[in-house]
């Protein structure tokens, strides 16, 4: 991608006023538009490449810290385990979020500074989120279902439950499905979107 912009820039004397400021201050300075266009594919955008990098990972990192921070705060002293347990796994949910909302956009910053044309790109990835969306409605279901049920703190690990399609008692909680073990000791996984009632015969005790 970098020999194909400077080979563009080399041939393309008029490149000049499609490059930045920093093209046009070179070129000022020297009264050569190619050279402003070569130094600015080989100095100009990588750097603004690296610069866009190093403030998405420092935003990214700053973003985590403040959720741990919050998070933190909110698991005050003599909390129950299970209360710690979930302010954890929501804290988890919001750090990925946050990197993966904070890389895509820098990600799409560095196409723009290479020169491609977003607008193809950002179109083809709304048909292909909507493409995978319908091929993925289980999946989607099942994350919503499962971080509704941390939220609302429905049920945890240890609590005795009926899900509609077993009963037992709760052994892992995740985002796409919930383990548990019935009374013969025969473990279950049940997808979150599949469980449409649950019943707790443990919840409303002392720290729940």
């Amino acid at each position: 991608m970098s020999l194909a912009l400077l080979t563009a820039a080399a041939s393309d004397a008029s490149c000049v006023d499609k490059s930045g400021e920093v093209a046009r201050l070179i070129r000022d300075w020297t009264h050569h538009d190619r050279t402003a266009c070569v130094v600015d594919v080989l100095v100009t955008k990588p750097l603004q490449i690296v610069l866009v990098v190093v403030l998405a990972l420092l935003l990214r990192r700053l973003l985590k810290r403040s959720i741990q921070r919050a998070i933190t705060r909110a698991t005050a002293v003599g909390m129950s385990e299970r209360r710690l347990l979930r302010a954890d796994t929501l804290g988890g949910i919001l750090e990925s979020i946050a990197s993966a909302t904070v890389l895509s956009v820098a990600f799409v910053m560095v196409l723009g500074e290479l020169g491609l044309n977003l607008a193809p790109i950002i179109a083809s990835a709304g048909i292909a989120g909507v493409a995978l969306g319908f091929g993925a409605q289980n999946l989607v279901k099942d994350f919503l279902s499962g971080v509704f049920n941390i939220l609302e703190d429905q049920f945890g690990v240890g609590d005795e439950v009926d899900t509609g399609f077993a009963t037992g008692v709760v052994e892992a909680v995740g985002l796409r499905t919930t383990r548990l073990r019935d009374v013969t000791g025969v473990v279950w996984h049940v997808r979150n979107g599949e469980i449409l009632r649950i019943g707790n015969r443990s919840q409303g005790g002392p720290g729940a």
